[in-house]
Parts: C-alpha cells; structure tokens; sequence
C-alpha cells in the first residue's frame, strides 16, 4: 500500500443479519400495506454491516449496525400495531460476538477510539451501535435528521429514543456542491477531514429523505 494513502485499510464488521419480505427487497406490483401483512414468505438471511475506515487522522465508521437489543429486549420496538408490522418487515438473528464493540476489538480497536460515524440513514440497522460511541461525532444529512420531526416516525422505521440519545456528539451536515470530476456524478458532498481524501456523497435523483443514502468513499486523489 502507498505509504502516503491517507486511508490505511477499510474493514466490514458484521452485526448480524435479517430476512425480510421479498417484496421489501424488490419492488412488485403488490402495494406495501399487502406483501407486509400477507407475505408468508422471507428471504434468506442478508449482512447486517457497518464499516470501518482507518485515516490516518482518526478511526471512521460508516454506519453502525443493527442493535443486538432489538433480539434480546422484548421492549426494544415500539408496542401495539406499530410493533406488529416491525415484526412482520423483518426478523434478525445476531450472536454475542457481533455486535459493534465485539467487531472493533477483533480488529484490535475500541469504540472510544472512533473519531468520526457518519449514518447513511437513520433506520434501526444503521443506528443500532450508536449508544457504544459516546467519543465520536456522529454525523448525519440535516434533511435526514428533519425526517425524525415529520409525522408518526416509528411508522417509517426512525425510533427517536434509540436514536437521539443523551451524550452523543452530533453533527448534522449539509452538503455543498462540487464540480469536482473525480466525484461524478455525485453533484454535492460533504469534506470529511478538508482535503478531499475521504467524502460523503448524497445520491443524485430524487429518492425520499428518509432513504437518503450517503456514501464515504475515497476521492480518487493520489
């Protein structure tokens, strides 16, 4: 590897992983309200990851897993019919070992030591490792942590108090625009450290705020 590589190494650390209804993964002609209260099928299980970036200014997670409380606290998920469809759109099966403080330290870190947890989006198996980082800036598109205001928000999947937890650092970010080539055709980003070598792009189009994905990838430079 390039001595002069500002990003060292990036590894996926696993939390699990969930079967959901065939439907959820691809789109059908069958409205939302029917596969999630029909469907009798699921499919196989699929990762549940968050990744860690090693920069040499600082240990970078992006995204932070599936909580393993959601399959040991029966009180983890909201109760009466909310809680119903919660348990009909997925199911999870994650061991002692995978949660995110396990993952680090198989990679001979610790959750103090992360900088720096940037959330694509705020659903549970993105959030799940937040309350293990009390040292990090937790960052997040203003426009996604908006979504958390906007009505009924455990019914489209955002549950606030496992979420807005007291201690966490947060930081939410706008993006700017960028006629940078390297980063087309993302047309905004946001500068993690300020120079270009690791940035976090919101897609182009027009998919919804509360599916609104970033992406911290390598700017291309060398």
């Amino acid at each position: 590897m390039n001595q002069n590589d500002p990003i060292r190494r990036v590894s996926v650390v696993s939390t699990g992983h969930v079967q959901i209804r065939p439907d959820h993964l691809a789109s059908t002609w069958r409205p939302t309200a029917w596969w999630l209260l029909a469907s009798r099928r699921w499919t196989g299980p699929l990762p549940i990851n968050a990744y860690v970036i090693e920069h040499r200014d600082g240990l970078v997670l992006f995204d932070t897993g599936q909580d393993r409380a959601s399959v040991t606290d029966p009180g983890y998920f909201p109760g009466a019919i909310t809680g119903v469809l919660y348990g009909r759109l997925a199911r999870f099966e994650i061991s002692p070992q995978q949660t995110l403080s396990a993952g680090l330290d198989r990679l001979g870190y610790a959750a103090g030591d992360v900088r720096i947890a940037v959330l694509s989006h705020l659903h549970q198996d993105h959030i799940g490792g937040l309350a293990e980082l009390s040292r990090a800036d937790i960052m997040v598109s203003q426009a996604e942590w908006d979504t958390l205001s906007s009505p009924l928000p455990e019914m489209r999947g955002l549950m606030r108090r496992h979420i807005d937890l007291p201690g966490l650092r947060w930081q939410r970010i706008e993006p700017e625009p960028t006629g940078d080539p390297d980063l087309a055709p993302f047309q905004e980003c946001h500068d993690l450290f300020g120079d270009g070598s690791l940035v976090c792009c919101p897609p182009p189009g027009t998919r919804p705020a509360p599916c609104r994905c970033w992406c911290a990838g390598q700017a291309g430079r060398r």
